[in-house]
């Protein structure tokens, strides 16, 4: 199990180097920038250490107090089978990362690798936290009116009505703690407004999040996540993980043909063209997802987040700046005052 650090001492972040597309070039550089911009942050790359160590050097970093290198020989590939990959590679860098968490050397970990492997990996090398029956991806999701928090995006695709209810409970800590919203309105992900509306499983799950004690606001449809009428915004894997992946299609299909837009604009007039072309940059800069870095995995003794397999340098800096947060703001010490209530106030209902 992970142990909080010192008081004086820097937050350890474990650190899959090897993780991502752009690996390990993106993530050393990533890595580098947060440790320049946060004194009270520390770093262990894990992955091949004399892959690691080179990539290290061509950046102009290199091992210290605060940068430290754990080798594994090993890699899981985004098309393997996570848990196949699991077994038949011990020595992986995500199993590896976590692994530290876990021994108490780190007291968070990032990984742009395979998101079955992490969610596997993490399953297996961590504990859950006391009452919580499954963890779920918690993704931020830029709304008109800030963020709205996700979940669950993809760990887990057969879920029950007590799964959406803790996702509720964890990812409404998480607000509070990391995005600073005093009480965070919580809505469940469906095809209407109306309490009839939808599956078995909202309907049964709105119930249990009409007693929870949550500001609960209702079924949302999914265009109300982006308009920002929820903080928190709860489904199955199934349904987040798609979603999420229509958001980003969507989103990159609309600036491949803004983009086409503004460069006719420059062509036919270039002062008002560039003027329009930083106007959309500051859009586009807004909706990165480098921005909000990794997505912290909720329900767990120890600090995961999984950051997208095309992180860039900016991207892994904002995800160790989460994890950060994460264990400052001591949001797990929040999700399980949480889950104990949820579990107090379910015995004490009448039967």
């Amino acid at each position: 199990m992970s142990a909080a650090p010192a008081p004086d001492a820097p937050v350890r972040i474990a650190v899959d180097a090897l993780g991502g597309d752009h690996a390990p070039r993106a993530v050393i550089e990533g890595v580098l920038a947060a440790l320049e911009r946060q004194p009270d942050v520390a770093v262990t790359l894990v992955g091949d250490r004399e892959r690691v160590a080179a990539a290290l050097a061509a950046a102009g970093g290199r091992e210290g107090p605060r940068l430290a290198l754990v080798h594994a020989s090993q890699v899981i590939e985004m098309g393997e089978s996570p848990v196949e990959a699991l077994r038949a590679k011990p020595d992986n860098s995500i199993a590896r990362m976590l692994l530290e968490v876990h021994e108490g050397r780190a007291a968070a970990a990032f990984s742009a690798g395979s998101t079955g492997g992490v969610v596997a990996a993490s399953t297996i090398g961590l504990q859950r936290i006391r009452g919580v029956k499954r963890p779920g991806i918690a993704i931020p999701m830029p709304t008109l009116t800030g963020v709205c928090l996700t979940i669950d995006a993809g760990a887990n695709i057969n879920s029950k009505p007590i799964h959406l209810l803790h996702y509720a409970h964890m990812a409404e800590a998480y607000v509070r703690a990391v995005l600073g919203v005093a009480e965070p309105r919580v809505g469940i992900l469906n095809i209407g407004e109306e309490e009839e509306k939808g599956t078995s499983l909202v309907r049964e799950t709105g119930a249990l999040l009409r007693a929870s004690g949550l500001r609960f606001v209702g079924n949302i449809e999914p265009h109300a996540v982006f308009r920002g009428d929820a903080d928190v915004a709860v489904c199955d894997g199934f349904v987040g993980n798609v979603v999420l992946k229509t958001a980003e299609g969507l989103a990159e299909s609309l600036f491949t043909i803004i983009g086409g837009a503004v460069q006719d604009a420059v062509r036919a007039d270039p002062a008002a063209g560039q003027s329009l072309k930083k106007v959309v940059g500051e859009i586009r800069a807004k909706l990165d997802y480098a921005t909000y870095g990794g997505a912290p995995l909720l329900g767990l003794e120890g600090v995961v987040l999984i950051g997208h397999g095309r992180s860039s340098a900016a991207a892994v800096a904002s995800a160790v700046r989460t994890g950060h947060e994460f264990v400052t703001k001591r949001v797990n010490e929040r999700i399980r005052e949480a889950i104990l209530a949820t579990r107090s106030r379910r015995d004490e209902a009448p039967a």
